[in-house]
């Protein structure tokens, strides 16, 4: 199979989600989409700024592109959260995805740019992922990834 450069064959490569006005939910829904795939327990938006949750989500639907282990599940300060950042920038270079991430907004943790970023994110994975069989919880070796915040 013809490879991109990266080591991912060129059927690894993103679909850019696009948000229209069809695609908008609550964050109670986004929430619960987000409990349900990635067995966590997120009460609020901003839990999901570490990024820890938007790279356990890029492994799922392209898992040569990032490298789970390296991901600061119990994130708790800037630098962690700058670090998944990073490793989801990188994985989105690998598959191909343009889409800039709010990175600034997120770490301060708005909860409008957390919830437009989640919602852009769940289109984006609902366009990518296929179907695949994942299992969260067991893939982070049972690691908590919501703050306590």
């Amino acid at each position: 199979m013809e490879q991109n450069g990266e080591g991912l064959s060129l059927g690894e490569m993103a679909v850019n989600g696009t948000l229209n006005a069809g695609h908008s939910h609550n964050h109670y829904e986004l929430l619960a989409w987000l409990n349900e795939n990635l067995q966590t327990g997120f009460t609020k938006v901003e839990q999901v700024c570490t990024g820890a949750a938007f790279c356990q989500l890029t492994h799922w639907m392209f898992p040569q592109s990032l490298d789970l282990s390296r991901v600061r599940f119990q994130s708790t300060n800037m630098v962690d959260t700058i670090h998944n950042y990073s490793l989801l920038q990188a994985a989105f270079r690998k598959v191909g995805v343009v889409r800039h991430i709010p990175i600034e907004a997120l770490i301060k943790r708005n909860c409008a740019v957390a919830q437009t970023f989640l919602q852009w994110f769940k289109v984006f994975f609902e366009e990518n992922n296929n179907g695949k069989e994942y299992h969260a919880l067991e893939a982070r070796g049972g690691q908590n990834m919501v703050p306590q915040f």
